[in-house]
Parts: C-alpha cells; structure tokens; sequence
C-alpha cells in the first residue's frame, strides 16, 4: 500500500464513522487489503486497478464513500480516526516483524 498521508486517514476515518460500528473493523481492513493490492497491481502494470485505484487509502474511501455527514469533530469520526491508526499500527508491526 501507498504511504499513508493526513488525507488519506482523514477520509478512510469519514467513511468509517457513516458505517456501523460493528462493521468498522471489517470495512477498515478490507480497505487496507485492497489498497494494499491496488498498489502491487500499479506496480506490476503501470497503471491503477480498475476498481481499486492507485493504491492509496484515500482511493479506496472515496471510492466506496457517498457525501461525508459527520464533522470532523464529531465523537464517531475520532472513534473511526482511532480504529484506522491502530489498524495501520498492527499492519506495520507484522511487516517489521516479518
């Protein structure tokens, strides 16, 4: 996967935070996956998945995401920060640790 920038947690946080929170989880880590395949493919070919994007977590939540409806201090989207941060956290310590 694409290096995670501001944008890219802010707007995988927005789209969280409109879903169930017994489906966040889920949705954050099929998120990552296919961010994270998206950016093999774009490696591989040259090109952006079809689907998927560039590789970027921020394609992958705008392209699932209808109009953002929570502010961004809202008490469900820093619940949804939260979640994406510890989610890349763990991804990054089985690479380490790989």
């Amino acid at each position: 996967m694409r290096r995670c920038l501001p944008g890219d947690l802010i707007e995988a946080a927005a789209l969280l935070a409109g879903s169930p929170p017994v489906k966040q989880f889920a949705l954050i880590n099929r998120l990552l996956d296919q961010a994270d395949a998206a950016h093999r493919y774009a490696k591989r070919f040259g090109r952006a998945h079809p689907l998927w994007g560039n590789g970027s977590l921020m394609a992958r939540a705008r392209a699932e995401a209808g109009p953002r409806q929570l502010g961004l201090q809202s008490a469900h989207f820093l619940s949804a920060l939260a979640l994406v941060a510890s989610q890349l956290a763990v991804r990054k310590h089985r690479a380490q640790t790989k």
